[in-house]
């Protein structure tokens, strides 16, 4: 009896270990919220894989469920370690609020829409350009954050005029992407308000943008809004190819092509964390309530998500509903796009629209003054 027992435990034995990997590496991404990147880059790479590693650990549990071996509450444990990282991806039972409570609210969009141009990189293309615009106006916004909004001056294409025109909003705040700029184009951060803009700060590193904040008054309230655009990873089609590529061979040029991956993840990511760190000061030195909208280019499972948002509400956590992949590109879904809000305010709905015009899919909030405040 003993040796049966010996022989169906040495059976499970190298499944066991494959399971002690993904829960080790389960509990080191919870680890990538907290850890700069520029004081541990790996980590934050890790943080990445967090809705993989989450997934390989729910079919273990399931797995050894099924098997009926104590070996279950190893994964179950490490993803009740992990509920917070979990909601931050994944919500199941939130709900909006009803159309009537939204009539005296307050709408704000946050697109990035790659120049205007989606995959015509290379042209200013007049479809896309009108038809993100007819698209954004049709939600009739209150406030819409944009991010790499290209410019055409020397072609005679004023996208910015233009835009104020068709989305019917009167004020307007625009920031270069580049200090010094000597292309035929102008890629730009820009801003369309309802409401009366007061102030503005724009957030260079390098000589590139990453974010800028306006205060605009709203009904007799200042209110302060950053619109941003943390570094990208910079990838490119070899990058994309990786992720794409269905050969399981690892050839001397994959290996190539891996190691320049790994590297600009790790410099661009230890960028992101001193660009948060800039934006979490301004956060907190604030007046006004604030309100973060933009590109993070990074995950929930990420220092600069977790850093700029602390005692700030995320849109989706309070309203949002399933996954909520804000990216349209060559990657697997993920969630980069955010809306945060101070406690000052109530957020009513929170929505990932699916216009195929851009990389990314614009994320439409609306809310109100909390009047219990």
């Amino acid at each position: 009896m003993a040796k049966k027992l010996q022989k169906s435990q040495f059976r499970f034995r190298p499944i066991l270990w494959v399971n002690y990997v993904f829960i080790v590496l389960l509990l080191l991404t919870n680890l990538s919220t907290v850890i700069a990147p520029d004081l541990f880059w790996p980590i934050s790479i890790l943080g990445l894989g967090f809705p993989v590693l989450l997934i390989f650990n729910f079919l273990f549990f399931i797995l050894w469920l099924l098997l009926w071996k104590r070996y279950m509450f190893y994964s179950l444990l490490v993803m009740i370690l992990s509920y917070a990282l979990i909601l931050d991806h994944i919500q199941l039972f939130n709900e909006s609020t009803s159309i009537e409570s939204k009539t005296s609210s307050i709408s704000l969009m946050s697109f990035n829409a790659r120049n205007l141009s989606n995959n015509n990189m290379s042209i200013g293309d007049k479809v896309i350009r009108n038809g993100i615009a007819e698209f954004v106006k049709e939600q009739d916004t209150d406030l819409v954050c944009f991010q790499e909004f290209q410019t055409y001056p020397t072609k005679g294409v004023n996208s910015v005029e233009d835009y104020k025109k068709k989305l019917q909003l009167p004020y307007v705040y625009s920031a270069p992407y580049l200090k010094k700029n000597n292309h035929d184009f102008l890629d730009l951060l820009v801003m369309y308000s309802k409401y009366p803009i007061k102030n503005s700060k724009k957030f260079y590193m390098d000589g590139k943008i990453y974010g800028f904040y306006v205060d605009i008054e709203i009904e007799n309230e200042m209110v302060r809004l950053f619109n941003l655009h943390l570094e990208s990873n910079h990838f490119n089609k070899n990058d994309y190819d990786i992720f794409s590529d269905k050969e399981v061979n690892l050839d001397q040029k994959k290996r190539n092509q891996m190691v320049l991956l790994v590297q600009k993840l790790k410099k661009y990511s230890v960028k992101r964390s001193y660009q948060s760190r800039t934006i979490r000061t301004e956060i907190e030195s604030s007046p006004y309530p604030v309100i973060v909208a933009g590109d993070f280019n990074d995950t929930p499972a990420s220092y600069a998500y977790q850093h700029i948002r602390q005692d700030l509400y995320d849109a989706f956590k309070i309203r949002g509903s399933g996954y909520s992949n804000t990216y349209n590109g060559n990657l697997p879904p993920m969630r980069i796009d955010y809306m945060l809000f101070d406690s000052q305010f109530e957020v009513l709905d929170y929505q990932v629209l699916k216009p195929d015009l851009s990389d990314h899919y614009p994320i439409l909030t609306h809310f109100k003054f909390n009047n219990e405040i």
